[in-house]
Formats: structure tokens, sequence, C-alpha cells
């Protein structure tokens, strides 16, 4: 009995995975639940325990998630391939990465409408920085997709300058990237020094942590991926959705902490500072490395231009 429900834990899998997934739901309802009916009554503790097994599902859900989907997407791919146009599709690494662009653009866009709704709802800058942040993330977003269209089409019969102008694209992006860095500073300060109120965060704790999980796993696993593949453009926007969950993780525990450090101790206040630091430092890192790796490779274009002169 042990050993099948081990062999299960390391590979969910069956209608025992839905009913997890159900349990898991009703955790978050649970918590959501107990977080209105709870303040200023004797229930509150009980908000935290269904806040506890929400966090352990929530990882847990994320762990079958990575296991199972891989083999659920061999299956799925197998009868894509079946099709020429599907097939063609799933055969472009760069397809896909723009058309996730664009989900992930449009995902973007609803989390910033989101903070900036809590920013309105309880008049808290807090929210209102983050949602600043999110904007200037689809602005960049959309330009990067905006100017690879336009190259695609401009330099569609000349591969050296369609080439020469992805790395262009590229070299932008390092420089958005110290725009978007700034934006993320003023957010993280504001975050960071800002006294944020519990009851306007509990509610959207969860949604946050799962958001956060989803974001960074796929953000790491896409970024070292990209990087196997010659398109800088590709490149260019799996490092913009690292910085965005970079930020995700900042925001996640400034939240949790407000929301479960009532006391505001100064440890808490440290961690908040460390952890937009080292987030901050990464985009700006990256930002050095796309811009210094673009002008390398546009100057060797260039040199390629003038031994041919």
């Amino acid at each position: 009995m042990l050993k099948k429900l081990r062999d299960w834990i390391k590979h969910p899998h069956g209608p025992t995975l839905v009913v997890f997934y159900v349990f898991t739901a009703g955790c978050i309802a649970g918590a959501i639940l107990f977080t209105i009916i709870g303040q200023d009554t004797s229930y509150g503790f009980v908000a935290y325990i269904f806040y506890a097994l929400a966090a352990v599902t929530l990882g847990y859900t994320v762990y079958s998630l990575v296991v199972s989907v891989p083999a659920a997407k061999r299956k799925i791919t197998e009868k894509l391939k079946a099709n020429k146009l599907t097939a063609n599709v799933l055969g472009s690494y760069d397809f896909k990465t723009t058309a996730l662009a664009f989900l992930s653009f449009v995902a973007t866009v609803a989390f910033a409408a989101v903070n900036l709704a809590g920013a309105i709802r309880y008049r808290l800058i807090w929210y209102g920085a983050v949602a600043a942040y999110y904007f200037v993330l689809i602005v960049l977003r959309g330009g990067i997709l905006a100017a690879y269209k336009k190259c695609a089409e401009k330099y569609a019969d000349r591969a050296e300058e369609y080439e020469k102008s992805k790395w262009r694209i590229y070299l932008a992006g390092g420089a958005f990237l110290i725009v978007l860095e700034l934006a993320m500073s003023a957010a993280v300060t504001q975050m960071t020094l800002s006294e944020r109120p519990a009851q306007s965060g509990e509610i959207m704790a969860i949604a946050t942590a799962a958001y956060t999980f989803y974001k960074t796993i796929t953000a790491v696993y896409n970024l070292i991926k990209a990087h196997k593949f010659s398109n800088p453009v590709t490149q260019s926007l799996r490092n913009l959705n690292f910085a965005a969950a970079c930020m995700s993780v900042v925001s996640l525990t400034v939240l949790m902490i407000s929301t479960f450090d009532s006391a505001s101790s100064e440890a808490m206040q440290y961690l908040k500072s460390a952890v937009g630091f080292v987030a901050c430092a990464a985009i700006i890192a990256m930002a050095a490395f796309m811009i210094i790796r673009a002008k390398k490779k546009l100057k060797s274009f260039n040199g390629e231009c003038e031994n041919e002169r």
C-alpha cells in the first residue's frame, strides 16, 4: 500500500489526480472564505490552516503538471502532426515563441488591470506601482512583437539584412530591460517601504502565488531552451518573460509577508529588501549581457561586409 502511494506521488495519474485537483480548489476556496468571515472572529485561525494546505497542494499541483504534461503533450503532438498545417506550426519553435508571447501579452494586460483595480479599490500606491511596472512590460513586449513582424515583411527577400534586423531588436530588447528595471526599482522601493494593510491582500494571495509558480517555472525553462536556438528575437521575448517572473517573485514575497507577518518585523523588512535587490540585479545583468552580445554580433556583420568589399 505504501509502495503504491509512493509510486503515485512520484508519478501522479488517473482519476485520483482529478480528485486531488478538486481538493486543491477546495483549499483555495476555504482560505478565501475564512479570510472573509474570519475577520474579527474566533474563526480567523482557520484561514491560516487553509492557506498552509493551499500552499502545499498548489506546490504539488505544479509538480504533477510538470510530470504529467509532457506525456499528454506527446499524445496531442502525435495527433497534431498528422495534419500538415499544424505539423508546420509545431515544427517552428520561433513561431511557438511568438504565439506564446502574444498569449503572455494578454495575460500581462489582465494582471496589470487587476493590480490597477486594486490600487483604485484600496487606494494603495503599492498596487499602482505594480500595475505601472506591468504596463511598461506590455509596451516593451508589444514593441518587440511589432518590430519583429515589420522586419519579417521588410526583409523577406534579404536574409542577411533580416538577420541583422533581428540582432538590432535583440539590442533594443537589452535597452528595454534597463527601462523595465527602472520601473521595477520604483515598484520594489514602494513595496518595500510602504506599510501595506494585510486585509487588502489576503484574498489575492493565492491567485498571486499560483501565477508566480507558473510564471517562474515556465520562464526559467524557456530561458534555458531559447538559448539552444539561433533566433535572437526569441531569446529577447524569453528574457522579458524572465524579467516578469522576477517581478512576480518580489510581489509574492512582499504580499505574503504583509499578509502573514502582522508585526512587520525588522527581519521581514530585510528579506523584502534582499529579494528586491537580487531581482533588480538579475535584470541589470541580463540587460548588460544582451547589449554586449548584440553589439559584438552586429560588429561582426559589419566586419564581414568590409571584408567582402
